[in-house]
């Protein structure tokens, strides 16, 4: 009898075991990405140069920018676009990337991470602050700031947010609250302001998303967990 319940535990951990691995390796698209992701990260190459209102106040690509190797090796993504945009007539530029690839390591890696490995630390927590559209409904994003240790102080305000392809969220634990969809999207954007400019004010990426948001919504493929 105790053999016999032996082999029963065996089976058993190696039957969780084996289903732990699968399930991780369709997380982390172990055997390659899905058409569907493909499929997503073939439209989202098609977001405009540029974009906005009336002519004079619209956003124009400055530059279009390769994520180094690193980057694409940590993040496992599918696609991207990576991207500078200034708005016309003025000074007012926004770095930005919007990315397409598994829940997993698109969930995980967040600017509180990355500005202090670069000696941007934060000073500030992050906040959500909410973009709302022509029909009234909110996109939600993270905001927070960095400045440089270097002698300007140049200050950094940073946005991102994560998406399954309709609304953006700002989820206090992405992998989580996103577990079981089949790619991910997340957005994050930048804008380098002098030191002591009042941020709850002069809110470049904020104006930035305004227009950006119901755009880029159009090159998004809604991701199904059926």
């Amino acid at each position: 009898m105790r053999n016999v319940w032996f082999v029963l535990s065996l089976a058993a951990v190696l039957a969780l075991t084996l289903a732990g691995g699968v399930l991780e390796g369709r997380i982390r698209y172990r055997w390659g990405a899905s058409e569907t992701m493909l499929a997503a990260a073939k439209k989202l190459a098609g977001v405009p140069r540029e974009f906005g209102g009336p002519q004079k106040d619209r956003w124009q690509l400055l530059s279009s920018d390769a994520m180094d190797k690193d980057s694409l090796e940590m993040l496992e993504c599918s696609g991207y676009i990576e991207r500078t945009y200034q708005k016309k007539g003025t000074n007012d530029k926004v770095s930005m990337f919007v990315i397409v690839g598994p829940t997993g390591p698109v969930a995980v890696h967040t600017p509180e991470i990355c500005f202090p490995s670069q000696n941007y630390p934060s000073v500030d927590t992050r906040q959500q602050v909410a973009i709302p559209d022509s029909q009234g409904r909110d996109d939600q994003f993270w905001a927070l700031s960095f400045k440089s240790k270097n002698v300007q102080e140049d200050q950094i305000r940073v946005y991102y947010a994560w998406s399954t392809g309709d609304r953006w969220s700002a989820a206090n634990d992405a992998r989580f609250a996103f577990v079981g969809s089949p790619y991910l999207y997340k957005i994050q954007l930048s804008s380098k302001l002098p030191a002591g400019v009042d941020l709850t004010t002069d809110d470049t990426c904020r104006e930035f998303l305004k227009d950006f948001v119901p755009v880029v919504r159009r090159y998004l493929i809604e991701a199904s967990t059926r």
